[in-house]
């Protein structure tokens, strides 16, 4: 329910921005067509405005983009490091037990996969569960 608030509140933002662009468009024209007095020279002077800067947003989100991305990696690299090597130690020594158990047990390694299959399969909740611990 939250993001359909959100996404209707950045709907209606939206609308706002372009008739605010519209609007700003046509002063832009009114303003040239005074100083040029020539409507269609007026209309490709507002339209060659308005172009450019278009292409001036573009460049500068691309330029804040690349240095977001650039200060995001400076982060994770500085702490990364050791979160990453906890995971692969945590997950190399669950990996060896859970190898050691089934080459103990195979049967009941079998067993017990049929079983959890089956009862996540059946049962909605622990479905439900299980998926939000994959999706953090």
């Amino acid at each position: 329910m939250r993001i359909a608030i959100m996404a209707g509140a950045l709907l209606v933002a939206a609308v706002g921005i372009v008739v605010t662009a519209v609007f700003l468009c046509m002063a832009l024209y009114s303003y040239l067509l005074t100083l040029l007095s020539s409507p269609p020279l007026a209309a490709a002077a507002a339209a060659l405005l308005v172009f450019v800067l278009s292409l001036l947003v573009i460049f500068l989100s691309g330029v804040l983009a690349k240095t977001l991305a650039r200060r995001a990696r400076r982060a994770r690299a500085r702490q990364g490091g050791r979160i990453n090597a906890f995971s692969a130690e945590l997950g190399r020594l669950l990996g060896e037990d859970a190898q050691t158990f089934i080459n103990d047990r195979p049967l009941l390694s079998l067993l017990l996969a049929v079983l959890g299959g089956f009862a996540v399969g059946a049962n909605p909740k622990l479905r439900a569960f299980l998926q939000t611990i994959l999706k953090a």
